[in-house]
């Protein structure tokens, strides 16, 4: 699915905690642009954005995603019906500054967490079953940030 075609992208950043880090989202004739400025400041420290897709069709095996990079470390971030507190299944990956690259994710990759926590019970993750996913960054990463999301598919 190329990410231009989901039009409601949902952005949520540590100001939701009293944090300063800012982002937003560009559209772009075959890509969209996540982009801003993490903040360490006042316990702060990610930026993410989240949007709906259509649920996988079939039984799939791998989540694969295009992603233009800055140089930076990224989560993808996974959400189904079933998770409804705020969990998302989490797989983390690194860009290369300029470059487009492309990530292949099984469902082993990913760990169910909360609000950064990892999380050991809780239903199996099933590509079929994704509903959401989001991009996020984290990790002390201070500073500007930019990917470019080019698509994401189910196979």
């Amino acid at each position: 699915m190329n990410l231009t075609q989901s039009s409601h992208f949902v952005i949520n950043n540590d100001t939701v905690m009293g944090g300063f880090s800012s982002s937003r989202i560009d559209h772009k004739k075959d890509h969209v642009i996540f982009s801003g400025v993490v903040s360490l400041e006042n316990n702060g420290g990610f930026a993410s954005v989240q949007c709906d897709i259509p649920s996988p069709t079939k039984v799939v095996n791998q989540c694969i995603i295009k992603v233009k990079g800055d140089g930076k470390r990224y989560q993808l971030r996974l959400k189904t019906a079933e998770l409804k507190y705020g969990e998302a299944y989490v797989a983390e990956f690194n860009t290369l500054a300029g470059q487009v690259t492309e990530h292949i994710f099984i469902a082993s990759d990913f760990q169910l967490s909360f609000r950064g926590r990892d999380i050991n019970t809780g239903p199996e993750l099933q590509f079929s079953d994704v509903e959401k996913v989001g991009w996020l960054i984290a990790n002390k990463q201070q500073g500007n940030f930019n990917i470019s999301l080019y698509s994401i598919e189910f196979a």
